[in-house]
This record gives C-alpha cells, sequence and structure tokens, in this order.
C-alpha cells in the first residue's frame, strides 16, 4: 500500500427502506461541508416544498479514521463518511424524499453495538415509500478459521475482532428484514486493508459484499476490485471513491441533464471517474439488482415531471429483440479463473441463441467491432444496431461461485436490470441456466413451450469437458482485433466475390448472405471439419486450419482422446460474409462416453469460426 492511501474495499448502497427503525440518537456530527443537518428523526423545515413526494430518505454513515489500536488508523475515513451523509442530507425537501434522516457515527462512536442499534431502530420507522442507504469506511477482515466476514469499529483489535467486530452476516439479516420493509436499499463499503491481524486475513469489498442479501431493490457499491489498493489524496481531502462520489452528487454524474441521478448513472460515473483520478490503479464494483432506482435529485425543480433524455434517434435505430453478450468480469482477479468469464459468455450466448425472438449477436462480431475494449462495447451496439447488452461480473472463492448479470439499455446506456446466482462451482451449468432464465424474464421474453422445455432440460453435464471443449475451438485465446474499418479490394478480391458485392462492403461492418457457390464450399469446409472431429484424425484437423500450433495440437489430442464413441452435431448454421472471410456460427453439440469415469457427457456451445480462402482452398480461420 502506498504511503496515505488507504484501502477503500466496498462501496454497496442499497435502496430504500434500510434504516427502518431509527430511535437511537447516536453521536450525530455536522458536517463541514454542508448546511447544519436536522437531529435524527426530526421533519422538514416548515415551508419547504417536497412536491407532494412521499418518501424519506434514511442515511447510515459510520467511518472510523482512528482505532482503539493505533496502527490501523486511517486518514480520511471519518471526513469521507461524514461528507456522503452532508450531500444526501441535501435531498431533504426535494422532488424524491419529503425527508432526509441522517446518523453519522464516526470514530470512537462506531461500536458494533451502535450500528447494529441504529439499524434495528429503522426497522420500526420506515415506510414502503422510503429508501435505506448505508455507508461504512474503514477495515474489513476474514476469520479464517470459520470463514466469517468482519467490518472492524473503532474498539476492535488482533485480540477483540469477534467481541467488537461486526459480522457481515449481522448486517445481512437486518438488511433483509429491512428491504422487505422499504422500496431500496443501497449500501456503499469502503474498506481498507488492516496490516498484520495474526490469523485474521485482510479482505477486499467484494468478499465483504458475498454474504449481503441479492433481490430486487438491493444495490451495492464497492469502492475497489480485488488486488487493487483504493487511493487517499490529501489535496482531494478524501479518499477517490468518495471523492468521485460527491462529484456526481454534485452533478457530474448527470450525463442526460435532466436533474436525477438513478443509482446506475451515478454508480457508472463512480465508477468511470476513479480510473481516472488513480491513474487506472483502483476500479468500483458495483452491484445492482432489479429495476433502478431514482436515488438523487439535482435541484429542488420539479425535475421529476420531465422525461429522461434517451436519444429517441438512436433507440429507433435499434432493434427491439436485437441483443448481445460481453465478456463478464473476474473480480477475484485470479488468472487460472478467467476462463470462466469466457465461458459463461459462450454459455448464455448459447442459451438465449435458442429462443427464437431474439437476435442475438455472435460475440466475435461485437469484439472485432469493439476493438476489443470494453468501454467501446456500447458504441459497438450502435454500430451493431444491437437494442441491449446482457454483460456482468463473477466471484470465485473456494468452492463457490457467484455469478451477476446485467442488462444494459444501450440506447440510454443504462443498466435495465440484473440478477444473481450463487452456488458450488461445480453447479456451473445449472446456475447458469437459472441466471438466463430469470433475465429472459427482465427482458420480458416469453419463449415457446419448445424453447422452455429446451432452457430447462437440455444443456452441458461436465465442466471440465467443457472447458476443455472451448479451448480446441480457441474461444479462450484472448479477444479478437478490430475489423478493419475499410478493407482494401484486393483482400476482397481474394475471396472470390463480385464486384456488387465488394462496393456494399467497403467501409463497413455489416454483414451479407454469400454467393450460393461460396456458401456450397463453406459448408464442404465445415462438414468436413465435423468429420474429421468424429475420425479423431489429427492429420485431416492440422491441414483444415490456416494455423495450427502445437498447445492446440495437444489440448485438440487430449480432448478426443477422452472422448469415447464421439458423435459432433453442427445445427443452427448461418453464413455471413465479412471482410476477411465468411463467418460461420454454428451450434455444436458433442455425446461421448468419458474414458475415466464412463459416465455419458453432453456439451452444446454456440460458436462462431471466420472461414478464410487460401490458396484457393477455403480454411478455419479465428474462432470467436
Amino acid at each position: 500500500m502506498r504511503t496515505g492511501a488507504r484501502l477503500a474495499a466496498a462501496g454497496v448502497c442499497f435502496g430504500a427502506g434500510f434504516l427502518a427503525a431509527w430511535t437511537i440518537q447516536e453521536h450525530v456530527r455536522v458536517p463541514r461541508v454542508a448546511a447544519p443537518l436536522p437531529a435524527v428523526g426530526t421533519v422538514a423545515p416548515a415551508g419547504v416544498e417536497t412536491q407532494g413526494s412521499p418518501s424519506v430518505l434514511w442515511v447510515l454513515a459510520a467511518g472510523v479514521s482512528r482505532y482503539g489500536d493505533s496502527t490501523l488508523n486511517l486518514r480520511f475515513a471519518d471526513s469521507d463518511a461524514d461528507a456522503v451523509a452532508a450531500a444526501f442530507g441535501r435531498q431533504r425537501g426535494g422532488p424524491l424524499y419529503r425527508d432526509v434522516r441522517t446518523q453519522v457515527l464516526l470514530n470512537e462512536h462506531v461500536t458494533r453495538e451502535a450500528i447494529l442499534a441504529a439499524l434495528e431502530g429503522l426497522l420500526h420507522q420506515v415506510r414502503v415509500d422510503d429508501v435505506v442507504l448505508l455507508f461504512l469506511a474503514g477495515h474489513g477482515v476474514q476469520d479464517t478459521s470459520i470463514g466469517s466476514y468482519y467490518f472492524l469499529p473503532s474498539p476492535a483489535n488482533a485480540n477483540s475482532l469477534r467481541t467488537h467486530g461486526l459480522r457481515m452476516t449481522d448486517v445481512e439479516e437486518m438488511l433483509r428484514i429491512l428491504r422487505s420493509n422499504v422500496r431500496g436499499v443501497v449500501t456503499m463499503l469502503d474498506t481498507c486493508h488492516p496490516g498484520a491481524l495474526g490469523a485474521w486475513r485482510s479482505v477486499m469489498s467484494d468478499e465483504l459484499v458475498a454474504p449481503m442479501p441479492a433481490g430486487d431493490g438491493f444495490f451495492l457499491f464497492a469502492a475497489s476490485r480485488p488486488g487493487e489498493e483504493s487511493q487517499e489524496d490529501a489535496d482531494l481531502g478524501h479518499g477517490a471513491f468518495t471523492y468521485a462520489l460527491l462529484e456526481g452528487l454534485a452533478g457530474a454524474a448527470d450525463a442526460d441533464g435532466d436533474g436525477v441521478l438513478p443509482v446506475s448513472e451515478l454508480f457508472g460515473y463512480v465508477a468511470r471517474r476513479v480510473p481516472a483520478l488513480t491513474n487506472g490503479e483502483q476500479h468500483p464494483y458495483y452491484k445492482i439488482e432489479g429495476t433502478d432506482l431514482m436515488l438523487a435529485a439535482l435541484s429542488p425543480s420539479p425535475v421529476t415531471t420531465r422525461p429522461r433524455s434517451t436519444n429517441s434517434a438512436a433507440r429507433s435505430a435499434l432493434a427491439v429483440n436485437t441483443i448481445g453478450v460481453t465478456e463478464f468480469r473476474n473480480l477475484r482477479g485470479n488468472a487460472e479463473d478467467d476462463w470462466i468469464g469466457k465461458a459463461i459468455r459462450v454459455a448464455f450466448n448459447t442459451e438465449l441463441s435458442k429462443v427464437r425472438s431474439l437476435r442475438v449477436y455472435v460475440p466475435q462480431v461485437i469484439d472485432r467491432t469493439s476493438g476489443a475494449q470494453r468501454a467501446d462495447y456500447l458504441a459497438a451496439a450502435h454500430q451493431l444496431g444491437i437494442r441491449r447488452l446482457v454483460t456482468g461480473s463473477y466471484h470465485v472463492l473456494g468452492g463457490a461461485l457467484r455469478i451477476d448479470a446485467e442488462i444494459i439499455d444501450t440506447a440510454a446506456g443504462v443498466q435495465e436490470a440484473s440478477d444473481s446466482v450463487q452456488g458450488e462451482r461445480g453447479d456451473f451449468f445449472n446456475l447458469q441456466k437459472q441466471l438466463v432464465r430469470s433475465m429472459l424474464g427482465r427482458l420480458r421474453v416469453q419463449p415457446s413451450s419448445e424453447e422452455e422445455h429446451q432452457l430447462q432440460t437440455e444443456g452441458n453435464t461436465d465442466v471440465d469437458a467443457y472447458r476443455m471443449l472451448l479451448e480446441t475451438e480457441g474461444v479462450m485465446k484472448d479477444r479478437t482485433p478490430p475489423m478493419a474499418a475499410a478493407p482494401t479490394p484486393e483482400r476482397h478480391s481474394r475471396l472470390g466475390l463480385p464486384e456488387w458485392l465488394l462496393v456494399t462492403m467497403r467501409g463497413t461492418a455489416e454483414a451479407a448472405e454469400p454467393p450460393p457457390e461460396i456458401a456450397i464450399a463453406v459448408r464442404q469446409t465445415v462438414e468436413e471439419f465435423r468429420q474429421a472431429l468424429v475420425r479423431k484424425d489429427l492429420a485431416r484437423l492440422e491441414s483444415l486450419y490456416v494455423s495450427f500450433s502445437e498447445k492446440h495440437r495437444a489440448v485438440l489430442e487430449a480432448y478426443l482422446r477422452n472422448a469415447d464413441e464421439l458423435t459432433v452435431e453442427f445445427t443452427d448454421m448461418t453464413l455471413d460474409i465479412r471482410p476477411a472471410g465468411v463467418l460461420v456460427t454454428y451450434t455444436r453439440i458433442d455425446r461421448f462416453l468419458d474414458r475415466e469415469s464412463r459416465r455419458p457427457v453432453r456439451l452444446e456451445a454456440r460458436l462462431a469460426r471466420l472461414i478464410v480462402r487460401e490458396n484457393q482452398t477455403w480454411k478455419l480461420g479465428d474462432a470467436q
């Protein structure tokens, strides 16, 4: 950790209804950056126009910079909590909230008992239209002997964590009860490395978030991803995460200029701003469950009556049921688990492609158009006419796997819905299928009875074999380079295409049906590929590829050796002319007996491969 740096491990936000019963009068600090806030439990000042909003925003902010053990001290955790409470306090009497009730606990006032008492007090006061926001800044640790996670209040130290530490499962229980009584719960966790604590392990924000409840109306925000140090800056007077959050609430996050900030817009701004403030060393993580929530307004004027700008021209240009899947992020950053993100993408793409009312774009096309950069996915979606993107992240901890998925409205650039699943890593396929069905519900897509049967019953049966299959298809490689914007006529002429098609394709990424003679030749090449797989003919397979490395040979040989009585089927094949060749998209279904266990295995994946012309012969090029 750099000098003066604080690891703000988590900034998680949950919507209304988090502080349901506030009867405890703890230390309330008047922030330096705002007018004095009314004491906890007071109502809005007389004469303040609230535009008829019945909602109350309940804010509990706790920050510890001074610990009983001075070796754990931080610099700005207390001022971060103070400033966040003040910023949200300005929402009082505005278009979204009739009142804002703020409780701030700082330093020695941050105890396990004080936080739980404040949460319990909320249970008796919140109403269904209210929103609850929790902000915690300090240290986070794990008891490795029992696997429990703790936030460290001021009295906690290496010898008293079990008695003075705030166990996150206790917080989770309170939040779950609160969520059933309010409109939304927003939780922001900003936790740091506590240094050497003997058997206690310092943890990142995503680990503290892991036990938090999931479901519609929960909003989580973490200040940094695993393996990163959350930065403090003396010139800013705050951690980078809090500074960006305050900027966003002051108006910087209002990208569409409508005067209101939904959770997705605020979180999105902070997620982009923090890397800029830290030279790319810190990246916040956020998770939105269910429908977006209007969290803050920039002024007390009745802006909520004004429709949000969503660029109607862009919306009309995007087909309603077009969708693409991007690669899922590995929150833990462990290289050995990187393959899971690619596997989730292929699995999602495979399942969504079974629903005929959806037009699912090939991942290879999205990557080539976006230049293989996450930040360019929205631009690629607009260029290709994709209405929605499915993206997300995953978290592997021991044998447990959590997958978070979100749907992005590409016209508005905001998150439309999200959901998550959690279970054993070995139950990957069932978790993924469960999440796909949930996403279809969020999309309001109703599969046919036949499609529903396929989604529920047909699928993959062996995780290790599935990974090996994707390796043989080249899916585990880095994303493909961007498509050339203006391919040369010479490159096209190698494909033997007619001049009218060359003129149509120049300078565009649009697809076109190949001429019949090319389609026949390409399909024949793909069929030869399938037959060579069934025969396990490595020599023939090598001759069909443009390039065939020793690593590829070893992976393919291992896969085929393990697959007794192998059958390979290619279904739902489509062919599209691209500047560099013909893009063939197909669903591959392999069935075989596992050589060692003798168990039947079924593998299914929606894949794409570029077929190119080389020396008057069609060969297998890049995979997705």
